[in-house]
């Protein structure tokens, strides 16, 4: 039997050279960036600063991080249980969560490094006028860039779990979550935000508005952010790859 680590290339591989065959690749490179060519003519308007590199993060977070990974992730774990091609795939010695995680190393490598550069662009546009200021704007590139990493990561990993579950409508099931937990919940001002991984995005980001007392709010340093969203993104992928063992053994009986 290969190890893991091996077998995850190879999935990664092959499920690289299918979406680079397909349409599906650059509809989600434009979506990502979107903002930045949207960006250019508002900067020629005359919006400049932090303040405009914030509002333009807010459409990361509330769009393009939780809905691409929906987009890109959903379908393909989906697709090899719901066309039976994993008891193919699993026929090798290979382990079978090696198929959950080569696919997904393969669609978040790629995005990120799009979303890295999306973003970039956005900040460098904002701070054209200010160039004086870039040194000390940088700490908000980072920590945007940071938040934005890890979402696409998590939303990814969700994604997968999802496709996993609901075979014959991914990226509807996953669509139904944003629009309940992310857009819906998230957006609340009550305590149960904290839910939302978008809000602890925004929260890593620093585009949280200050807090207010009592139940309508709750406070939650970067650190407990950054390890909701971790935890988010260890059970999606661990959900994805149980959900694809029992899905062979179903087949069976």
């Amino acid at each position: 039997m290969i190890g893991t680590g091996e077998a995850m290339q190879v999935y990664a591989g092959m499920t690289w050279t299918r979406l680079k065959r397909g349409k599906l690749l650059r509809a989600c490179a434009a979506l990502i960036f979107l903002p930045a060519v949207i960006a250019i003519p508002l900067v020629i308007a005359g919006q400049w600063g932090g303040g405009f590199f914030q509002n333009m993060l807010e459409v990361y977070f509330r769009f393009i991080i939780p809905f691409v990974p929906a987009l890109l992730a959903s379908p393909c774990v989906a697709e090899e249980i719901e066309n039976r091609t994993f008891t193919f795939v699993f026929a090798r010695p290979a382990p079978r969560s090696a198929l959950v995680f080569g696919k997904y190393v393969a669609m978040v490598v790629p995005s990120l490094l799009a979303v890295a550069l999306s973003i970039a662009i956005v900040w460098l546009l904002a701070m054209l006028r200010f160039r004086e200021d870039m040194p000390a704007a940088l700490p908000g590139l980072l920590r945007g860039e940071a938040a934005a990493l890890l979402g696409v990561m998590a939303f990814s990993a969700l994604a997968c779990a999802f496709g996993s579950l609901f075979t014959k409508h991914p990226f509807v099931a996953v669509a139904v979550y944003l629009l309940l937990v992310e857009a819906g919940i998230g957006s609340t001002p009550i305590v149960l935000h904290f839910l939302a991984v978008s809000w602890h995005l925004r929260n890593l980001a620093g585009l949280l508005p200050p807090s207010t007392a009592g139940f309508l709010s709750l406070d939650v340093p970067a650190w407990g952010s950054a390890l909701w969203v971790s935890i988010v993104t260890f059970l999606g992928l661990g959900g994805a790859a149980l959900a694809v063992s029992g899905a062979e053994y179903h087949l069976k009986d």
